[in-house]
């Protein structure tokens, strides 16, 4: 294995490992959890990023309680870090980027929605 590709990727099981930490300990059943991180693969290679990060927020209503709310906030803070940003959420960055950056963001979205699922099938 190439150190250096294992060193790149790193951070984003790290996050993906937070991520699960945090779910395990929410206000909903962590199935449900893990059918939306099921379902966000498949979301995410249909529709983009800025259609995921929209229907997330929609099924997530603002309820803390949902797992779709936990999941956009997680997706914001992973992109808004990792891109460097300062914005209200990932979706607003996008809006007013260019495309060079949603690329590199969708790009930082799918590793870290691929450690997601790696992450869930390692603690089953």
């Amino acid at each position: 294995m190439n150190t250096d590709n294992a060193l790149e990727h790193e951070p984003h099981r790290q996050a993906a490992r937070e991520a699960l930490a945090e779910a395990a300990k929410g206000q909903f059943s962590l199935k449900h959890y893990i059918q939306v991180v099921q379902q966000l693969q498949m979301l995410f290679q249909r529709h983009g990023l800025g259609q995921t990060l929209a229907c997330l927020q929609m099924r997530g209503e603002g309820r803390p309680t949902s797992p779709y709310h936990m999941l956009v906030q997680q997706l914001d803070r992973w992109l808004l870090f990792t891109m460097a940003v300062s914005a209200r959420s990932a979706l607003a960055a996008l809006s007013t980027h260019d495309s060079q950056f949603y690329r590199e963001a969708s790009e930082q979205a799918w590793l870290f929605i691929r450690a997601l699922r790696q992450g869930l099938e390692e603690t089953r």
